[in-house]
């Protein structure tokens, strides 16, 4: 987008206004272009990298201001190689030499009737893109593309108007926003189950994973924590990082199934609430996340034990054991609840499956 000149004629970075909580059109005026990074103390060029690690572009920091989220940099970029070729580059805005002159801006998915020129955005998901793009073609609509700009730090309304301003600087003079559903019923879908261990979950999952492709034409994935363990995460530990790093796999795996309009059905254990946000994150990026909580009382999953794991553990022979020595944060944004009040497997899989199915609301499956 710098180098397009949607941020005008110098290919820079600047620093947000000063006390400004957001970096968006309004809060520092025409084509001015922000980078917010982790570091702290940045040194004298910040290398930027793209999406396989390899070094693109460099900044020169000749101003900075640290904030409690990290650290604004300003300063000139040079490019250090060619980015890679992304999908659909004839439909972005380097490849235009005038603006459209009225044109919808796509936000979400599709609804209702379109005409004229529509711009898409690039959500980082080329197979949903491409599905997009070609569904709007097939319409005989002009179709432009406008990536997403890497700004976590501007949401709401302040990421419309951003979003609108670089629509209007990049392909049209005149942009309307089209605000659609996020997803539309019948698209991918991740499930995930969470618990202690012993609480049944892979259980039912493995059940709901059954009836539902018995019951269903959607093609039905399941991930179970397990099986992840000794073939995706193969070498892993149970330190917190290792417990993030096993289901951001898990996540990432579950996601690529879901992009393609597939069902993931997953059984980790995942007790803290920030793997588990990533994890739906990832998801929504692609499709729909169900969270299921399977929330048998630690007492009845210690009385289970059938691994012996609860027993090493009290004994001091596992370390960072969940329940015992290492927290559950109960989620508190569950979709579905079970196994609270002893409910036989069969039964917490006919909740689930309701769920899933319409019958309580939710319409997930096709």
């Amino acid at each position: 987008m710098l180098r397009s000149g949607a941020y005008g004629v110098a290919v820079r970075y600047s620093l947000p206004a000063a006390g400004a909580a957001v970096a968006s059109a309004a809060s520092l005026g025409s084509h001015v272009a922000t980078l917010r990074i982790a570091d702290k103390a940045p040194g004298k060029t910040v290398t930027l990298l793209d999406t396989e690690a390899t070094p693109i572009a460099e900044v020169e920091v000749v101003d900075r201001r640290t904030s409690v989220d990290g650290t604004w940099i300003a300063g000139p970029v040079t490019m250090l190689r060619e980015p890679a070729i992304p999908p659909f580059p004839e439909l972005r805005p380097s490849a235009f030499d005038d603006l459209a002159e009225d044109a919808v801006l796509l936000m979400g998915a599709r609804s209702g009737r379109l005409s004229g020129t529509v711009i898409v955005m690039d959500e980082g998901d080329p197979s949903a893109l491409s599905s997009t793009v070609r569904s709007l073609q097939r319409d005989g609509l002009d179709v432009r593309v406008l990536p997403r700009p890497a700004a976590e730090h501007v949401t709401g309304d302040a990421e419309v108007e951003l979003l609108e301003h670089l629509a209007g600087v990049a392909c049209a003079s005149t942009v309307v926003v089209q605000r659609g559903s996020a997803h539309a019923p019948g698209e991918g879908v991740v499930v995930l189950f969470t618990g202690l261990s012993g609480s049944g979950k892979s259980t039912i999952a493995r059940q709901v994973t059954r009836r539902l492709r018995a019951e269903g034409s959607q093609r039905v994935t399941l991930l179970d924590g397990d099986e992840v363990r000794a073939m995706l995460s193969s070498g892993l530990g149970f330190s917190r990082e290792d417990r993030e790093l096993n289901v951001r796999r898990i996540g990432w795996v579950a996601s690529l199934v879901a992009s393609h309009g597939g069902m993931a059905v997953c059984a980790p254990i995942a007790p803290y609430a920030s793997m588990r946000a990533e994890m739906r994150a990832m998801a929504e990026r692609a499709g729909r996340f169900v969270l299921v909580h399977v929330a048998t009382p630690l007492e009845e999953c210690e009385a289970r034990d059938r691994k012996g794991l609860y027993a090493k553990a009290r004994a001091g022979e596992i370390k960072e054991f969940t329940g015992i020595s290492d927290p559950y944060e109960t989620p508190e944004d569950a979709d579905v609840v079970v196994g609270a009040h002893g409910e036989t497997v069969e039964e917490c899989a006919a909740v689930v499956v309701r769920y899933l199915t319409a019958s309580a609301g939710g319409d997930y499956t096709i």
